[in-house]
């Protein structure tokens, strides 16, 4: 077997075609109809199937051909990435990728949520993007509200599959790389350059980073007064999962001690930390944080230019309760306007904004044990004001100031009944 040599860059090739199936997927757009989409599936699969051809090539002769071997084993050999190669050679060899499209319309309610999916589309009978946008427009129209919440999805699946389409691309682009990257540690040399510009573009590429509700999920308000709708604009940070990211870490960093009461604990935690934030900033994004049964973590900040976005990640978490989640607790964390005069609540947001308020920070707390607001005045923690409402954390009445946590109220309900119904019957 030869030696690598300092000439050759033995994971180009490799890295090329990584990035060549990325750039694929870069192209698909909720926007653009499924003929196109299909091009952008057909090139992915092929492309991506591509770089453990060419990573074989290029290993074939060397001492890292069985290295290959293992890493193939440990991060491809899976019912995920064999699919994705069952559907590369379908697409090689037989036909264009089968894609639907269906869209989810979510309208946001006080307790919950409504949701309506609809029949999918396929090549035959496509709606497009602003047609589809048009009709719901249409049915928000006769709902009697100042305001009206709700978010449009759009979901695109195999027809025929229930399988979760963009997480099994998603994993087996996680896989590839993680591949690559224990190939990387463990093959001598250098970098060459021509990679290192490869792996750039690799990074300025986002559409298998970003959360995939960014590219397939519209958040509105329609405001029935001045009859507009608006769409949202948001932007997203999510911390990684990390299993060494437990509550534990969080409270040792503000100086809360562990005294056995772990849920009470990380909420003072949360309210340390970004209270500090704020006071520093001068600004806080609203940020979820969820704490699950084994202590650990998993926190999203995001800043947004309308409130269905809240409602809508509100949610998606209540939801994972209700399917078995073990969340034991949510924490959020938000800016808070409140309006002096009461009636200001009987209008939409394009008005009620003008009226006379009082800038918060709000924090809450859901549990199996319900609800808990606390407020403290921006001006107090800002300017040191005392002759203010609420100048330190002050826990406040969460019939009003709260509402918008309901649904994780009700989610953590549902989840204790059903778990009190199965073991009735002898199920756990």
């Amino acid at each position: 077997m030869q030696k690598w040599g300092n000439m050759d860059d033995l994971l180009l090739p490799a890295y090329q075609k990584l990035f060549a199936a990325l750039q694929s997927l870069e192209r698909f757009s909720k926007g653009q109809d499924l003929f196109e989409n299909i091009t952008c599936i057909d090139s992915f699969l092929l492309e991506f199937r591509n770089v453990t051809f060419v990573l074989q090539k290029s290993l074939a002769h060397t001492e890292y051909i069985s290295e290959y071997a293992i890493l193939r084993d440990k991060y491809l050999k899976n019912k995920d990435c064999s699919w994705l190669v069952e559907k590369r050679n379908q697409v090689t060899k037989e036909k264009p990728f089968n894609l639907e499209k269906s869209f989810v319309l979510t309208l946001y309610l006080p307790n919950g949520a409504g949701v309506f999916p609809t029949d999918p589309y396929t090549i035959e009978d496509e709606e497009d993007y602003s047609s589809i946008i048009e009709m719901v427009k249409r049915v928000i129209e006769g709902i009697p509200s100042i305001e009206v919440f709700f978010s449009v999805e759009f979901v695109y699946r195999e027809i025929g599959s229930e399988r979760n389409l963009f997480g099994t691309i998603d994993y087996g682009i996680d896989a590839i790389m993680a591949l690559l990257e224990e190939l990387n540690q463990t093959i001598d040399g250098e970098v060459s350059k021509t990679r290192e510009t490869v792996l750039e573009k690799i990074n300025d590429l986002h559409f298998h980073r970003a959360p995939k509700d960014l590219w397939f999920i519209d958040d509105y308000v329609f405001y029935r007064k001045d009859h507009v709708f608006e769409k949202g604009a948001r932007c997203e940070m999510v911390m990684p999962y990390n299993p060494e990211s437990s509550y534990k870490n969080l409270c040792d960093m503000v100086g809360i001690k562990n005294e056995g009461d772990y849920v009470e604990e990380t909420f003072r935690a949360f309210e340390l930390m970004h209270i500090a934030t704020f006071t520093m900033q001068k600004k806080l994004m609203p940020t979820i944080m969820t704490l699950n049964e084994d202590g650990t973590l998993a926190i999203v900040s995001y800043d947004a230019s309308i409130k269905t976005t809240t409602y809508r990640k509100i949610n998606e978490i209540a939801r994972n309760i209700r399917n078995g989640a073990p969340i034991v607790a949510v924490f959020h964390v938000c800016e808070m306007v409140l309006y002096i005069d009461p009636e200001a609540y009987n209008q939409d947001y394009s008005y009620r904004s003008q009226g006379e308020h009082i800038d918060l920070l709000s924090f809450n707390m859901v549990t199996k044990s319900g609800v808990a607001n606390y407020c403290i005045c921006s001006e107090a923690l800002l300017d040191g004001k005392k002759d203010c409402l609420f100048p330190t954390l002050t826990k406040v009445d969460t019939v009003v100031s709260a509402s918008f946590m309901n649904p994780l109220v009700e989610a953590f309900k549902y989840y204790d009944t059903e778990e009190t119904y199965k073991e009735e019957r002898g199920e756990v």
